[in-house]
């Protein structure tokens, strides 16, 4: 294994050494015309080739309207040319390349067999489990008007409740994009996903028990994979929606991509702006003066200007040797807030004892942008080595006008402000390389990652001289944390089965310092990561699988920062500096029958978890929104899955299962409360082809969520239905799309603490219910797309 790693390195150092010289190797160009029988010219033909002996994808292109094709930048050596059109038999022939060659003309022979294209669509799942992971397409449904959160919302296994997501109970969620770690979490991850347009989204995975090369951060991954032009030329789209909840919003978007045989650019941007709301009523009853306080926090969130981009190159060096480098970002730099909170104070009799009003006026402005740079190279059709890296800079601010009117005893008013400012900084690089093999397939690699952020909270009372500085409740926070990893993982198919084994190591550095209050906090600490995926195919009908892994759950930034931050006077939050990073062990049996029937056992454990909580203060009548480590918790239940079709206009995919959280949680006084629930999930998602031929297409969801717990606290269950209609013009030219959400405000939940000393509860509603209109013109050769599409779904029927 060591000499084999020094070789691996010795290729890499030479390659580095020769890539200022791989625009000057030796190339060849290829080209050749296509036929029918009559001697007329096949247009957009999907033109493949492929490597000798391993048959893998070289390059594809497709011919133009007069089936001329042609390709360059290939080395000498065997290949294997493909070439498929739709109405047309497959045609396929070997080649021989030592310089630069024009071929004979290729007469295709037309296909005799009628492809049914209505059962062939049908055929096409939503949903596809695969033995790691679910992938949820949405490309080219109603979904795709909407955006990245409403979409993920939807996803298979993902839960969502008071802005954020879960699976299997965890909220512990690594969101990736592409495969690339969105550095943003709570409010901010959901704001980013609302602004990236759902028209870009090809598919969403939903990884349960990621394999090894992924980092071991959260306890399931969520993947947003976004489209990529396969095809030669150019084409986007413009589009635009409306959405109209208790406030409305809008947006404009557009999409383009642009490749060649060696240059492929791609680019998208949103504009968006308008109200997003929530409410927010909490109760509590303090035992100490026997009173209960009602706040009821209407939140108006004024996105006037957001701004969402996205742009990626990618360049063929030559045939063996690529180069990709992208940018994305988010800017809202006129985001304001107006938060309402009247509280009302009764005492044993329920008699109103005292008012008071707060009104919150808040600027929230923001950016961040990403910037990254990726190198592949191929030593031969199996084995590989690539090279990238990573740079994210984000800044955001929160500053508060908090204004409050008392009433009834003592009428007064009292200010306060609070400047907050926030800065993070990341870099990460990465190394892959992978190999096939007759023994078996090899991944390995290694990361670093480092994070710097910085906090300041300036805040300042109203006095009779003004606003004077707080020192005790302003602070400075400074934090970082480097992580470095390393991997390896062997895959090997042994007839009926399949095994893929990975371990994983990463060593984690964490250095912060806050100066009120004083703290300071390092941590240091290396673990190890195992992953286990075994797959046997019992007989044509049955397959039986099993997977174990091992995950780490690191606190968000936030979370580790202790400055108190303020809604109204008696509400406010704050973080923990030493809050521990919590490890999860997942293991999983799976079944499937006949590939459409789907049965997932699975177990799940946390320890020292972090999680939010409401912590009453009963001697001053505060109610503390704390985050803090609990002993652990544990999930056990069943997935079931499976994708019907009823009838040739209409598909159905199910899924549900009923499940047990058993959530721990330490008391003041060292005893430790348990918290129990059964709960059961499900979704029912119907897509409906009401006029094939016009292009009209509709789906009617509905999903649901039983009560559960969250630490000492039980969460309501929560239900969801929706409709969705799509209507293609123009010769699919355009499109119009219809999308009414949470139709009777199903998503409303409400989380209830009572032991000890703690009798509070509150609920959330974040405007789910609304209704989205969308409409969305394509641009290029839309011909050429519509081809390329048909023969997709021939190649796909004849597996």
């Amino acid at each position: 294994m060591f000499a084999a790693n020094q070789k691996m390195m010795r290729r890499f150092i030479y390659l580095l050494l020769l890539l200022p010289l791989a625009g000057f190797s030796q190339s060849i160009k290829l080209s050749g015309q296509l036929q029918d029988e009559k001697h007329q010219p096949v247009p957009y033909a999907t033109i493949t080739l492929k490597h000798q002996p391993d048959s893998l994808v070289f390059k594809n292109n497709l011919a133009d309207k007069d089936g001329r094709f042609a390709f360059s930048g290939i080395s000498k050596g065997n290949y294997i040319l493909q070439v498929s059109a739709v109405g047309f038999q497959a045609h396929q022939q070997r080649l021989t390349l030592s310089g630069d060659a024009v071929l004979p003309v290729i007469v295709l022979k037309e296909e005799l067999t009628q492809l049914g294209e209505v059962t062939i669509a049908a055929k096409k799942p939503t949903v596809t489990r695969k033995i790691d992971r679910v992938e949820f397409n949405v490309e080219n449904t109603a979904l795709s008007s909407t955006n990245a959160w409403e979409i993920v919302k939807r996803a298979p296994g993902v839960q969502s409740g008071g802005g954020e997501l879960s699976i299997r109970g965890s909220k512990g969620i690594l969101v990736t994009i592409n495969d690339k770690k969105v550095y943003l979490s709570g409010d901010e991850l959901k704001a980013y996903l609302e602004g990236t347009n759902g028209g870009d989204v090809k598919s969403v995975e939903v990884i349960t028990n990621p394999p090894a090369k992924y980092e071991a951060s959260g306890s399931a991954v969520i993947n947003i994979k976004l489209k990529k032009n396969t095809q030669a030329g150019y084409k986007g789209s413009l589009a635009g929606s409306y959405v109209q909840g208790i406030y409305a919003k809008s947006n404009v978007s557009t999409s383009q991509y642009y490749k060649t045989e060696k240059l492929s650019l791609s680019g998208s941007y949103t504009f968006g702006n308008g109200i997003y709301y929530n409410e927010i009523k909490e109760v509590t009853r303090y035992t100490a003066g026997q009173q209960t306080w009602e706040d009821e926090l209407r939140r108006k969130n004024y996105r006037d200007a957001e701004h969402t981009y996205r742009a990626g190159l990618d360049y063929a060096i030559d045939s063996l040797n690529s180069l990709s480098l992208g940018t994305d970002g988010y800017i809202a730099r006129q985001n304001h807030a107006q938060y309402n909170v009247p509280t009302r104070i009764y005492d044993q009799a329920h008699q109103l004892v005292s008012y008071f009003e707060t009104q919150n006026n808040r600027l929230a402005p923001n950016h961040n942008g990403s910037y990254n740079l990726n190198y592949e190279h191929l030593f031969s059709g199996k084995e590989k080595i690539s090279l990238g890296t990573n740079y994210t800079d984000y800044r955001s601010e929160a500053d508060q006008d908090v204004r409050t009117a008392y009433y009834f005893v003592n009428p007064r008013d009292a200010r306060f402000t609070t400047d907050n400012t926030q800065h993070i900084r990341l870099f990460s690089t990465q190394l892959d390389y992978s190999k096939k093999s007759k023994l078996f397939d090899l991944e390995t690699g290694f990361k670093y990652s480092h994070v710097k952020a910085a906090n300041g909270v300036d805040f300042r009372r109203d006095t009779l001289g003004g606003l004077v500085n707080d020192p005790a409740l302003s602070n400075t926070f400074a934090y970082n944390e480097s992580v470095s990893a390393g991997y390896l993982s062997l895959n090997k198919d042994l007839k009926s089965w399949s095994f893929k084994a990975g371990l994983r190591g990463e060593y984690t550095a964490i250095n912060s310092r806050s100066v009120s209050p004083s703290e300071l906090n390092s941590q240091h600490y290396f673990n190890l990561f195992p992953t286990l995926f075994i797959q046997d195919k019992l007989s044509p009908d049955h397959q039986l699988g099993f997977s174990y892994g091992k995950r780490i759950n690191r606190p968000q930034y936030s979370y580790l920062n202790p400055s108190r931050s303020y809604f109204s006077p008696n509400s406010y939050l704050v973080g923990d500096a030493r809050l521990k990073p919590a490890m999860t062990d997942q293991f999983s049996l799976n079944y499937d029958y006949k590939e459409n029937y789907h049965a997932q056992l699975y177990y799940i454990s946390e320890r020292n978890p972090t999680i939010q909580l409401p912590f009453q203060d009963n001697a001053t009548n505060t109610l503390i929104q704390k985050v803090t480590n609990i002993p652990g918790n544990h999930y056990y239940g069943v997935d079931l899955s499976t994708s019907l079709q009823p009838a040739a206009w209409w598909s159905v995919d199910v899924q549900a299962g009923p499940g047990h959280v058993e959530s721990s949680f330490g008391l003041a006084d060292g005893t430790v409360l348990h918290n129990r629930a059964f709960t059961v999930n499900g979704s029912l998602d119907n897509q409906l082809t009401v006029n094939k031929k016009a292009g009209f297409t509709a789906g009617i969801n509905f999903s649901f969520n039983t009560a559960g717990v969250q630490g000492p606290a039980r969460v309501s269950g929560t239900s969801s239905l929706g409709f969705s209609a799509r209507k293609k013009l123009w010769q699919n030219r355009a499109e119009i799309s219809l999308l009414v959400s949470d139709i009777y405000r199903g998503e409303k939940m409400k989380v209830s603490s009572n032991y000890a000393d703690q009798h509070n509860y509150f609920t959330y509603y974040g405007d789910s219910q609304n209704l989205r209109i969308s409409f969305k013109y394509n641009l290029g050769n839309t011909g050429l797309k519509a081809k390329a599409a048909k023969a997709k779904t021939e190649e796909q029927n004849r597996l």
